[in-house]
């Protein structure tokens, strides 16, 4: 599954990339993280997510209305200011899945475009939901993950 998309945020481009480049800080940006380990630019991170509203409609699906997720991760292709890749592998209820987020930067007046691209291998994950609900849940995370990323830069 590939999803993509861009926003502006009004941040010089030395800002953003002091955030997406840093692990520490980049993982700031996500939800429902419960709990961190950050080694350079590796990092495993353990989350906790309510999926009552997407696994509501599964009858007999109620144990998988909390799943913890955990997901290890490399930034990778840095390119001062212009280019990263966050690749890493994550797994919940006994199943795997794998995530490559391309990021891009580039200078909009005094603004800072970010355009990024998402390629994840859901595997069963994918069955198992069905493709209507993966993607509701991807939307809501990227969602939550902008307006992070905006907060932390302010």
């Amino acid at each position: 599954m590939e999803i993509k998309g861009s926003f502006t945020v009004d941040y010089n481009l030395e800002k953003v990339w002091e955030v997406v480049a840093d692990a520490n800080k980049f993982i700031k940006c996500l939800p429902n993280v419960v709990s961190a380990e950050v080694s350079g630019d590796t990092f495993k991170l353990q989350f906790k997510v309510d999926a009552k509203k997407y696994t509501s409609k599964f009858l007999g699906a109620s144990y998988l209305s909390n799943l913890n997720i955990k997901f290890s991760a490399e930034l990778k292709e840095k390119e001062e200011k212009k280019h990263i890749l966050i690749a890493g592998n994550g797994s919940t209820i006994g199943l795997k899945f794998s995530l490559s987020l391309y990021i891009d930067l580039s200078t909009q007046d005094s603004s800072t475009k970010i355009d990024w691209k998402a390629e994840i291998d859901l595997g069963r994950m994918a069955k198992l939901f069905g493709e209507d609900t993966i993607n509701q849940a991807i939307n809501d995370v990227v969602i939550q993950t902008v307006d992070n990323l905006k907060n932390l830069l302010k």
